[in-house]
């Protein structure tokens, strides 16, 4: 180097970039005497002549042509380059970059505490990522600039070293959670969110690593970033071309301009693109960083606001569904007691009936074929409608939970002789019914138990020629007790069996029979709540089966209090 005419004699060459380990500067003076600066990474930040985040050392231009011998030894990733400057100009450019260093970590901040303000309100995960996302940005970029050696560890060349390697691994990972949380890789590819999370892993991983002095972790972390900025842009574009999500589209812009940046500066760095003045990436990385971080912190607001919106939407149909259910259980409830009184003033007039119809069967007149015949059809009208009234009662019972008497010990046998009078005289006279020979003990309401079984010998009875037999068998086993129900009707189709027990089902077979679809629903739930089951055994050609069975020790398995 030599000085022109006119020109300073103070100058500086600095070093990009700002990580290089080890620079030995080599002068010879026109003594002959050869002196040596040292600087870099791994020497103390309070030992370098030139103070400044800026990695570089003075030199002293005379008249006479000298020159200056430059040995580098480095571990990182470093495009090399020296860069001459006017001391004067490299002071002004050191305060320009403590400047917008300042203001790059003001705008950081207030990032970090907006989106902190936004998760304690919305309670939506993202933000606290989105948080540590803008904050490990402004630590990997402060420390890439110089100022892990100046400013947080100037006595400590090896951590602020390893410290630049450590804090890019760890925005690398954080970057890759808000990529795989923000764009919801989990609801549109398992697989590219499975990627994600190894990535992330890999990234942290790769940052203790070069915490601990590993110097090929870094070189790794920069290739994988590399695969991880074209996965996530291709993603992204698949996201728009296939599902259409043009909701991230703002987002997915911005993101992919952060990756772009960062990915240009990596492929810099490890050489595969060459530039002149690659120094340059030391401002133009930073601020574009800061416009796109800035985009996207309206793109991260966008995001939470259709959340909210959306959030809001399902409020409103929750409450206009309660609504709804608050109305037609207002309806139900009145239909119940409409039903419940109904059905309490249609007993007494159907009971009168029945028996005045029983005394015209009685009297005199009763001996007449067509008077017989009339009194036959009004007492099976009545016995009919008493027995619908009792199920809807039953039934309605039953599924609201109403409180009944608690469950006591009785005898099977008193429940299974009342059956024999379940009928009119021409049906009772075709019922056979096998008793209990001992006396067979059971806990429950005997009330629906007898309810339960005369609904199966009802059916049993309707669903059945009026000159064939039913019959009614019970049986004792191990701890069970079983009442089977055999006629001698039409086989029930393959394709009902399965909906037999449901309430007010009805198959193609009972169009011309009268009923409401209860009787077998009511049995069932009886049984159920007694620890006990009602099912079908067979129905084919030779007639239908059915089997009721209860345990006979107590237990108290869904049987109402």
């Amino acid at each position: 180097m030599q000085q022109e005419p006119g020109a300073l004699s103070q100058w500086a060459i600095q070093i990009f970039p700002n990580w290089v380990d080890d620079v030995e500067v080599y002068r010879r003076d026109a003594s002959g005497r050869i002196s040596v600066d040292r600087l870099g990474d791994q020497q103390p930040f309070v030992d370098r002549a030139i103070r400044s985040s800026m990695m570089a050392f003075p030199v002293v231009v005379g008249s006479s042509p000298e020159t200056y011998y430059v040995r580098v030894k480095t571990h990182g990733l470093a495009p090399l380059c020296l860069h001459v400057w006017q001391r004067a100009g490299l002071e002004r450019a050191e305060a320009s970059r403590m400047a917008f260093l300042s203001a790059f970590a003001g705008a950081i901040g207030v990032m970090v505490l907006m989106n902190l303000i936004f998760w304690v309100w919305l309670r939506n995960g993202i933000y606290p990522v989105y948080a540590l996302f803008l904050f490990s940005m402004l630590v990997a970029v402060a420390s890439m600039l110089g100022y892990a050696s100046s400013l947080m560890f100037p006595d400590a060349p090896l951590v602020a070293d390893r410290f630049v390697d450590a804090s890019s691994g760890a925005l690398m990972s954080i970057a890759a959670v808000f990529a795989w949380r923000f764009f919801d890789y989990d609801s549109y590819s398992p697989r590219a969110a499975w990627f994600m999370k190894a990535a992330a892993l890999a990234f942290a991983a790769m940052a203790v690593l070069s915490a601990g002095g590993v110097d090929a972790a870094i070189h790794a972390a920069a290739y994988l970033q590399i695969t991880v900025g074209f996965f996530n842009l291709g993603f992204v574009v698949w996201l728009m071309v296939r599902h259409r999500a043009f909701h991230y589209l703002l987002a997915a812009v911005v993101f992919t301009c952060v990756n772009l940046s960062w990915t240009f500066y990596l492929l810099v760095l490890l050489g595969f693109v060459t530039m002149k003045n690659p120094f340059i990436l030391e401002f133009w990385i930073p601020m574009l960083q800061l416009a796109n971080l800035a985009m996207l912190n309206f793109a991260v607001a966008s995001r939470s606001r259709r959340a909210e919106l959306a959030l809001r939407a399902e409020r409103k149909r929750a409450f206009d569904s309660m609504k709804v259910a608050k109305t037609a259980l207002e309806e139900r409830v009145r239909q119940r007691e409409f039903v419940a009184v109904v059905s309490h003033e249609f007993r007494t007039p159907l009971a009168v009936v029945d028996a005045v119809a029983h005394a015209l069967e009685l009297s005199p007149s009763g001996r007449d074929e067509a008077v017989k015949r009339a009194v036959g059809k009004i007492r099976k009208a009545t016995r009919r409608l008493a027995v619908l009234i009792e199920n809807i009662l039953q039934d309605d019972a039953l599924e609201t939970g109403s409180p009944r008497p608690a469950a006591r010990s009785f005898d099977l046998r008193e429940v299974i002789e009342s059956v024999r009078g379940v009928g009119l005289p021409e049906e009772n006279a075709r019922l056979g019914v096998e008793a209990p020979a001992q006396r067979t003990m059971c806990e429950g309401d005997p009330a629906r138990i007898e309810m339960a079984i005369r609904n199966l010998v009802h059916n049993a009875l309707k669903y059945s020629p009026a000159d064939s037999a039913v019959t009614v068998r019970c049986e004792s086993g191990t701890g069970l007790f079983s009442v089977t129900v055999c006629n001698q009707g039409e086989p029930i189709p393959d394709g009902e069996r399965g909906s037999l027990f449901e309430r007010y089902f009805r198959g193609v077979t009972s169009t011309q029979v009268p009923g409401s679809g209860l009787g077998l629903h009511i049995s069932r739930t009886i049984a159920r709540q007694h620890g006990g089951d009602v099912v079908l055994l067979s129905s084919d050609a030779e007639g239908t089966v059915f089997r009721l069975t209860i345990p006979l020790q107590p237990t108290p398995i869904g049987l109402p209090r």
